[in-house]
């Protein structure tokens, strides 16, 4: 595998050819590296991850991951998962060939992780380590499906991270009262919050909401976009869901509150989106408030928690506050909120006991 040196440009390349998938013969010319070691490596590595071999370094399988991920995944998935990537797994273990990373490796490796600080100097919680560790695995899998690797590594190493602890909070109506109570009418987050108390949208879900969603004479508001910040840039993707399409029904009073919102703003197109904030904003607001009023901190996700809250407090199904939340199916509703359902078993065995109080079973 011969590599050459440019005099010109004082630095290294490397020209070889390679079959592609399709049995073509093609050539591949790549320069601009300082050490003839590293055009070398280059090349290596270019032409095992073309022959699909297990043997290829990780960062090799790293770039068929993505680009498949790249392919089937939403693009704030595949952004979120080159992060992870690029920052926790790269600079360990990127370049030892795939099919030489032991248990033992994963093992030194999460526990560089449990030792390990991000951007704001404290350690990483335990959730987000286990997302990486689940991340790696999941690229391991992804290597013995369609590139030979024998086993999964990470199976073997388990996980010595911790769990992802999931937290789930939320206010009362006489906490959410409180709250609301600290603002002016006339100031936006007024509206902002009664939105997502009393309708259980997801954040993203109200920011992309546009005059023509927003239905004040039938009390109908259409969910079938979400708004996410990618790279510091605003953009509009399907919902998280098929089901988070839906329709919400609000009551008249949020009706009318949005009304006098629109009105305050000059001359809005039907496209125009009104609840565009900055995702920190939203969360310092809150913040502030909740602290006035004397309540318990909660995070803005759990005002959708709260809202499902209030429905179970008020005797709806789990049917009913699937379909409005927009989950997947009722399934996810009952594993996030079965414990607030009310305990319906005393209920269950007295109408039992009426049914059956004049069959044969007292004789």
């Amino acid at each position: 595998m011969p590599t050459y040196y440019d005099d010109k440009n004082k630095s290294w390349y490397c020209k070889f050819y390679y079959t592609d998938y399709t049995g073509t013969k093609k050539q591949k010319l790549k320069r601009g590296f300082k050490l003839q070691r590293e055009a070398k490596e280059w090349e290596n590595n270019f032409l095992s991850k073309k022959a699909a071999q297990p043997s290829m370094q990780l960062k090799a399988l790293v770039d068929l991951y993505l680009e498949d991920k790249k392919e089937n995944c939403k693009l704030i998935t595949y952004e979120t998962k080159k992060n992870r990537i690029d920052t926790w797994i790269l600079p360990y273990l990127g370049n030892k060939p795939v099919n030489s990373i032991t248990a033992v490796d994963i093992r030194k490796w999460q526990t560089d992780l449990k030792n390990a600080t991000g951007n704001t100097g404290t350690s990483l919680s335990p959730g987000y380590m286990q997302n990486i560790v689940t991340e790696l695995s999941c690229m391991f899998n992804y290597a013995v499906r369609f590139y030979g690797l024998n086993s999964n590594p990470c199976h073997v190493a388990g996980n010595i991270v911790g769990k992802k602890q999931k937290s789930m909070d939320f206010w009362t109506k006489e906490e959410f009262d409180k709250f609301i109570a600290t603002f002016d009418r006339t100031d936006p987050y007024y509206t902002i919050f009664l939105l997502l108390y009393y309708c259980g949208l997801r954040i993203g879900e109200l920011q992309a909401l546009t005059i023509a969603d927003i239905n004040t004479e039938t009390n109908i508001i259409t969910i079938n976009k979400t708004y996410r910040v990618i790279k510091g840039e605003g953009n509009i993707t399907p919902p998280k869901t098929p089901k988070a399409n839906r329709s919400v029904s609000i009551p008249s009073f949020l009706s009318e509150r949005i009304k006098d919102y629109i009105k305050m703003i000059y001359k809005p197109e039907p496209d125009y989106m009104p609840f565009v904030r900055g995702k920190t904003t939203f969360a310092s607001i809150l913040d502030k408030h909740a602290k006035q009023a004397g309540v318990k901190r909660i995070r803005i996700h759990d005002l959708r928690h709260s809202h499902a809250s209030l429905l179970i407090e008020l005797g709806f199904s789990a049917l009913l506050v699937s379909e409005r939340l927009g989950h997947e199916s009722v399934s996810t509703t009952l594993n996030i909120y079965s414990h607030l359902f009310p305990s319906k078993q005393s209920e269950v065995a007295d109408k039992l006991q009426v049914l059956c109080q004049g069959d044969t079973y007292f004789s």
